[in-house]
């Protein structure tokens, strides 16, 4: 039988700002840290705290403690420079 490789692929940007979205729990269109940890959990992240943390100092360009619409690009920017990848 053969063996079948799969590809790490990095997630088209607007997949995974439509993935950060999807984590707005109260649809304030804006990201806290607590719902960043969970879209990173959901992305495979096995430190999403972490990554919730980096992503909003990365994003969070007025200090107010989300990523709101218009730092959404900082923050995609961010995971695809972390490396989230899904198995195509």
């Amino acid at each position: 039988m053969g063996r079948f490789v799969t590809k790490s692929l990095p997630l088209p940007e607007d997949q995974l700002r439509n993935i950060f979205k999807k984590y707005d729990a109260n649809n304030d269109n804006k990201l806290s840290k607590e719902e960043l940890k969970k879209a990173f959990e959901y992305l495979g992240s096995i430190i999403p705290g972490f990554r919730a943390d980096r992503g909003l100092h990365h994003a969070d360009s007025n200090k107010d403690g989300y990523v709101n619409e218009g730092e959404m690009d900082e923050l995609v920017k961010y995971a695809v420079r972390v490396g989230f990848t899904v198995k195509a």
